[in-house]
């Protein structure tokens, strides 16, 4: 069985954005869920990331045993990637990732301490927009060389932080779940 799963980024309108990914790619699984955030129904301004892993975990915990997992994750959906993969809370077999923004959680959450990234070891591939307005291409082309340079990062031309041209990431996601 193969298992999407799909993380937005941190503001309710990235919801859109989940939707239109399962859109694109729910067909190719067996199943396919969406994370939604507490603080989109509570107001609250940011994700909290120990509460979403929580919840990640609880849904992985649903699955079969032996389920190959797909996870997608565009900005904050990312940040919260990395840390539930970090602490054991989901283990998928391939990363698809959208503007992570290494820029904004240098000082907050991964500080001095960037073991949820060096530690990463999954296959993964991540996109991110020369022009993205919201998080830096050049400092998250120098973290990932630093920190996870497993990950191929594909430079791409939007120029937002939206992450909505499937067409141009659907080569490099299908090479990607080709690979063993």
């Amino acid at each position: 069985m193969r298992h999407l799963i799909v993380l937005p980024g941190n503001s309710q309108k990235n919801k859109a954005w989940g939707e239109l990914i399962l859109t694109e790619y729910a067909a190719q699984f067996d199943s396919a869920f969406m994370l939604e955030y507490d603080h989109w129904e509570s107001g609250e301004a940011n994700i909290n990331f120990t509460r979403e892993e929580e919840k990640l975990c609880a849904h992985t915990a649903t699955l079969p045993a032996g389920t190959e997992i797909v996870l997608m994750a565009k900005s904050a959906g990312s940040l919260l990637a990395f840390l539930a993969i970090h602490h054991g809370a989901i283990t998928p077999n391939y990363c698809v990732f959208f503007g992570i923004p290494f820029d904004l959680a240098a000082d907050n959450l991964f500080k001095d301490n960037w073991s949820p990234v060096d530690s990463f070891a999954i296959k993964a591939v991540a996109f991110h927009n020369l022009a993205d307005p919201t998080t830096s291409y050049e400092f998250t082309k120098s973290m990932l060389e630093v920190h996870a340079p497993r990950i191929t990062l594909i430079a791409t031309n939007e120029a937002d932080h939206w992450y909505g041209d499937t067409v141009t990431y659907n080569p490099s996601i299908t090479s990607l779940l080709q690979s063993k």
